[in-house]
């Protein structure tokens, strides 16, 4: 664990080093919860509403790429918690993002699953470090 405390350290140092990273960390938490948030509505309104409507859907999340940004915007609200002092609220999200991933929980294939047995691993390892002392110090 202290070799990876050290690591979130220099990683921490190297990205508040860029500006942009600077401006983008208070909104940590928005980005990472922000991004499923709209991963569940848009499982949500494809599941729920009728097929008629799957143009507007579709011109909303596909075409204005709104899932492509809520995907990216999870990344880089998993990078920006990695390396802020809220690390607690991440494992969370990881778990969250595998839920997500079954969600509907229809069509479930080798490709979820290991999706799903990823992030949920990467949730316990955060967990177990945010659980630690070495995160208290590296913050």
């Amino acid at each position: 664990m202290q070799q990876f405390s050290n690591a979130i350290r220099e990683l921490r140092t190297w990205l508040l080093s860029f500006s942009f990273i600077q401006v983008l960390s208070p909104f940590r938490l928005y980005l990472l919860f922000g991004g499923i948030g709209v991963g569940f509505l848009q499982a949500l309104l494809f599941k729920v509403l009728p097929y008629s409507s799957y143009g507007v859907l579709d011109f909303m999340f596909y075409t204005i790429p709104l899932s492509a940004v809520a995907g990216y915007s999870f990344l880089l609200g998993v990078w920006l918690t990695l390396i802020s002092s809220d690390i607690k609220y991440l494992p969370y999200g990881l778990w969250a993002k595998a839920v997500l991933i079954l969600f509907p929980f229809m069509a479930i294939s080798v490709n979820s699953l290991i999706s799903v047995a990823v992030y949920a691993y990467l949730g316990y390892l955060a967990f177990k470090y945010s659980a630690s002392s070495f995160a208290e110090q590296a913050a």
